[in-house]
């Protein structure tokens, strides 16, 4: 379907890293924009181990992170009715679109840990992190907290908790600590967190948690007083709600050029999205090149030209390990870890810079953080 830019309706669902974006990127191609997204605030989520731990507020107004020619609903989609190409929303009608960007992120998913809906807390979205840090003030010093899962998640937020200098903290990790780094890089985690005081627990599943204890599949039992889990995370269930092919994690199903396989009209971007086959890494990394893609997807699709497929370019992975110390770990292009591993000091000013620089990096201009370029260009 082909449509006068000037008279284009895009509708972007989803107020994260994707769909900020995807929206700063449309509204500079003089298309009508509105984004939609159920809290009125931008949240960080690079960040919300650190809201937890207390050293920053992670939020601010999404009207800041806006062009003023975007129109910001706060409100929340309940039903995209593709054939008919409108969204009803909860509190404030339909909106109708030519298309429509689905970047609608992800959540904590199914842990399959017995008592972790009841007794745990996680750090993936604003409200768990508030649950979170409302918990944690009220544990006395001293106090045993655990964080479940060992990948980028769960290694910030261990150690931003150890720096509060307060609780007894561990970490424990179903696999290897840091799994998807190299080896060099893993045993630089495993002497930061050894040297700090932390307790490093590998290649042990936690099978069921209660509010004052966890229980191991080696049959032990811990203390904890905290248990957060850190390990799942799963798309909302809009996309499957609403009648769209989804994978099997719930994310809207899209081909190479973030089209969605069942919506011609619909393009998705970040979390709330996966190919078919190698779904890309849930990451900031990720999301905000994707929603630069997914909207030059979309005035691609408007002036009636075919859209470029989505070519990876993961440039490594940088965790904090508080606010003094940091490891990141290279990569090439398709996210397979390389040798030349950074930490210290020097590494925790860069990976600050990367956090602060998230949002703007990459939405205007050529010489944007794009991924549809071709490779080796």
């Amino acid at each position: 379907m082909r449509v006068s830019s000037k008279q284009a309706k895009v509708v972007v669902l989803g107020g994260g890293y994707a769909g900020v974006a995807a929206a700063t990127r449309l509204a500079r191609a003089n298309t009508a924009v509105t984004l939609v997204n159920p809290r009125a605030e931008f949240v960080e989520r690079i960040r919300l181990h650190q809201y937890v731990a207390g050293n920053h507020a992670a939020v601010s107004p999404m009207r800041n992170h806006l062009p003023e020619t975007v129109e910001f609903r706060h409100d929340t989609a309940g039903v995209i009715d593709a054939q008919a190409r409108r969204v009803e929303l909860l509190d404030s009608g339909t909106l109708e679109y030519d298309y429509l960007v689905y970047a609608v992120g992800s959540r904590a998913g199914r842990t399959g840990i017995s008592g972790a809906a009841e007794s745990a807390v996680s750090v993936s979205t604003w409200e768990d992190a508030v649950a979170a840090r409302q918990r944690l003030d009220t544990l006395p010093d001293g106090a045993t907290v655990t964080v479940v899962g060992g990948g980028l998640t769960g290694i910030e937020t261990a150690a931003e908790l150890n720096e509060l200098d307060r609780f007894a903290v561990r970490l424990i990790s179903s696999g290897s600590l840091g799994a998807t780094l190299n080896t060099h890089a893993q045993n630089r985690l495993r002497r930061y967190f050894r040297e700090a005081g932390v307790l490093v627990i590998e290649n042990t599943r936690v099978v069921e948690i209660f509010t004052d204890k966890l229980v191991l599949d080696d049959g032990r039992h811990l203390g904890s007083e905290l248990t957060l889990v850190t390990t799942a995370f799963q798309a909302p269930e809009l996309a499957a709600g609403s009648g769209l092919a989804t994978t099997a994690t719930g994310a809207l199903q899209v081909t190479e050029t973030l089209v969605s396989t069942s919506a011609s009209t619909i393009v998705g971007a970040g979390d709330g999205c996966a190919f078919a086959a190698q779904p890309l890494r849930m990451s900031a990394q990720a999301a905000n090149p994707t929603g630069v893609h997914a909207a030059d997807t979309v005035l691609a699709l408007i002036a009636g030209r075919e859209p470029k497929p989505v070519r990876r370019k993961y440039v490594g992975q940088a965790m904090s390990l508080g606010r003094h110390n940091a490891l990141i770990q290279t990569s090439d292009l398709a996210d397979r870890p390389r040798r030349p591993v950074l930490t210290g000091r020097v590494a925790a000013t860069i990976k600050e810079q990367i956090c602060s620089a998230t949002l703007g990096f990459g939405h205007f201009g050529p010489l944007r953080y794009s991924w549809s370029w071709p490779i080796g260009r």
